[in-house]
């Protein structure tokens, strides 16, 4: 694998041949203990089908082939019914990490939501992962929430 790669990000709903690999990279990392079956995520992500509307979601390729992803969905913490949009499932390849492509994954998740009027993007994650968001413009917002491990960030969106 080359040094230096080109990553293109498009939205799901741009590139819907890659809405099975995605499916499958959320199942195994997420929903494979509560689901018996990947079908329920694809039904899911089948209504991530307008460009720059919540539900979408981010792909980022390399060479054409996903490598990473994540959602914007209406809610990803029952703990907090109150607070929209949410960045859900955020997932890089393991042989891509560390190679900044969630960071550009994010990125693209913000300025799609400015694009599309969004004041604020949460995101419910581990404290230990917190500083990976903090680089990407997020806040702390609130602390242990559902659980002592978890924290609520918010990403403020600015628009011209």
């Amino acid at each position: 694998m080359p040094r230096r790669m080109t990553i293109a990000l498009k939205q799901l709903s741009e590139c819907p041949e890659h809405l099975e690999t995605v499916g499958r990279w959320i199942y195994e990392e997420w929903w494979s203990k509560r689901c018996d079956s990947p079908q329920v995520v694809l039904n899911w992500l089948r209504s991530h089908a307008k460009l720059d509307t919540v539900p979408y979601s981010v792909i980022a390729l390399a060479e054409g082939e996903p490598v990473g992803s994540c959602c914007v969905i209406e809610n990803d913490c029952i703990h907090r019914p109150q607070y929209a949009p949410w960045v859900a499932a955020v997932y890089v390849r393991p042989g891509f990490r560390r190679r900044g492509i969630a960071s550009m994954i994010l990125q693209e998740a913000a300025s799609i939501a400015a694009r599309a009027r969004i004041k604020g993007l949460f995101i419910d994650c581990l404290a230990v992962t917190a500083s990976v968001y903090e680089k990407n413009g997020w806040a702390i917002y609130e602390r242990e929430v559902g659980d002592k491990e978890s924290v609520v960030m918010l990403r403020k969106i600015e628009f011209a």
